[in-house]
């Protein structure tokens, strides 16, 4: 039985060959089109939201959010709405025909949710309203945004 030591050169260009030959066997993968120039700008997708209180390990009830979308260079308002006992709303913030295409915020009220909590925090609190800033390229999707809140920090992301 022979022993073979490979250095590092070989051992790079034997790696390299064997990645080739197992990729020689995969079909090519399209390139994603280019979104078309004619593409609907409203459709039946909607917007949800589900804020998330981690420090307590809760939802995040009773939350005042205020939702702007932005308009030229300012967001302007579109409603007020204090989240419901899951953290989320009621209804979507947009659906179908309603949802449009854009920018827009989601402003949290975080200082009047931990104090209403009694926690112990600094005055002034850390964080005090939260803007979550988002925007909309294909209305005809459902879009979630969840929202993960602690009297210091804050994350989202998309949803499914």
């Amino acid at each position: 039985m022979t022993i073979t030591r490979l250095n590092r050169r070989h051992f790079l260009a034997a790696g390299l060959a064997a990645g080739t030959s197992a990729l020689a066997g995969c079909a090519s993968v399209p390139e994603a089109a280019p979104p078309a120039a004619s593409v609907k700008t409203n459709g039946p997708g909607r917007l949800t939201m589900h804020a998330i209180d981690i420090w307590t390990g809760l939802p995040a009830s009773g939350m005042r959010v205020s939702l702007s979308m932005l308009d030229g260079s300012a967001y302007r308002p579109m409603r007020t709405f204090n989240t419901n006992q899951g953290g989320r709303t009621d209804a979507p913030l947009f659906e179908g025909e309603t949802f449009l295409r854009g920018s827009y915020e989601l402003l949290l009220d975080v200082e009047p949710h931990y104090a209403k909590l009694n926690t112990a925090l600094p005055r002034p609190s850390f964080l005090t309203e939260v803007p979550i800033r988002f925007s909309i390229d294909d209305p005809r999707q459902r879009y979630h945004i969840a929202i993960l809140l602690t009297p210091w920090s804050y994350s989202y992301y998309r949803g499914s």
